[in-house]
């Protein structure tokens, strides 16, 4: 039996093509507290096992490819998978956190997830509203930190969460989004206050989380080919049809994230970024160097960034590569292309 004292926490994930950013997701949440992480490998092509093998006993890799719960009850993978978890794994520790690898918790006023649900009392759940992050002007995917490079997001906060539940609490998994109760616990926003969609002032000035929807446009364009872990073709709602067709996925983006999810600057994350980068280098793997591995080394970010999208400069050496040069030449004409389509497009409306 848990107690009111007890606050390790324990992520859980299930990772598909996140190779390339899945290190600094766990070497921030971390940072914040977080104790174990459990993740559910559905990319076999890619084993995450290995990859993750210098973080040790702070990881557990369980191997997930394809669908395996296709005959369980239950919506779809991911509320099946999470449903796995919660008797499995989450037991072992007083709270539990679905999170997907593009999700960051952001604590605005407490140093460590501990600290911040002490401060919430004898609750069952805390739901964190979205802050969803657009691409920055990127074309393709930046180098470094994505909580580093993507600092531009909607304004207006998302009424869509996640949550942080004391697993002694939870009766059930019925969304990704949230958990249902057992009776008599409470569940609260950010601030402590009881939980409701409606939007107040100040609801995500304590706590949030960070949604990097979109890394780049060729990332948004790919997840058709991913696949999703809430839909398949036989079950998908007419609103969300653009997770699994390439020209509506086009259309999203055109008609959402490049026109409203790059709105307002937050560089929040800035601050976090040596000591995301010191962790990594900390807990870098033996071995050859992973081409794939976000840069380390140190860039410049300027966050007064005003009018359209940018791409900020990456410091170089004084003998870059011809390759490195080209990438990033292409890097640069993608975006300023992107970038004065946007620009025409603000000027005509």
């Amino acid at each position: 039996m848990k107690t009111n004292t007890d606050f390790s926490v324990c992520a859980v994930a299930i990772v598909k093509g996140e190779n390339r950013f899945i290190e600094e997701w766990l070497a921030y949440h971390a940072l914040l507290g977080v104790n174990h992480f459990f993740l559910y490998d559905n990319d076999p092509r890619l084993p995450l096992r290995s990859l993750l093998s210098a973080h040790g006993s702070l990881v557990t890799v369980v191997d997930w490819p394809g669908d395996p719960t296709a005959s369980w009850p239950g919506r779809n993978l991911q509320i099946r998978t999470y449903t796995h978890a919660l008797v499995r794994q989450a037991p072992s520790h007083a709270w539990v956190t679905f999170l997907d690898p593009d999700e960051f918790i952001v604590l605005r006023k407490h140093e460590t997830l501990p600290e911040f649900l002490s401060s919430l009392g004898d609750i069952g759940s805390v739901r964190l509203n979205w802050h969803v992050f657009g691409h920055n002007g990127y074309f393709d995917d930046p180098t470094g930190l994505v909580t580093s490079a993507l600092t531009r997001r909607m304004a207006t906060p998302s009424p869509r969460t996640k949550a942080i539940s004391r697993t002694e609490a939870v009766a059930s998994i019925d969304s990704a989004h949230y958990c249902r109760l057992k009776r008599g616990w409470r569940t609260v926003d950010a601030n402590g206050r009881p939980y409701s969609e409606e939007p107040y002032p100040g609801k995500t000035d304590c706590a949030h989380v960070n949604h990097y929807q979109c890394r780049s446009f060729l990332a948004w364009m790919d997840r058709v080919r991913r696949g999703d872990v809430s839909f398949d073709r036989s079950n998908v709602p007419a609103d969300q049809r653009w997770r699994l067709d390439e020209h509506l996925c086009l259309r999203q983006f055109v008609e959402t994230v490049a026109k409203d999810k790059n709105e307002l600057v937050d560089d929040y994350m800035l601050r976090f970024e040596s000591r995301i980068l010191t962790h990594l280098a900390a807990h870098a793997g033996r071995g050859a160097p992973d081409p794939d591995r976000p840069r380390s080394d140190a860039i410049d970010f300027s966050s007064a960034i005003h009018g359209s999208p940018t791409i900020p400069e990456r410091r170089r050496g004084w003998l870059p590569g011809l390759a490195a040069r080209l990438s990033d030449g292409l890097d640069r004409v993608n975006g300023w292309r992107l970038r004065r389509r946007l620009q025409r497009s603000r000027a005509g409306r």
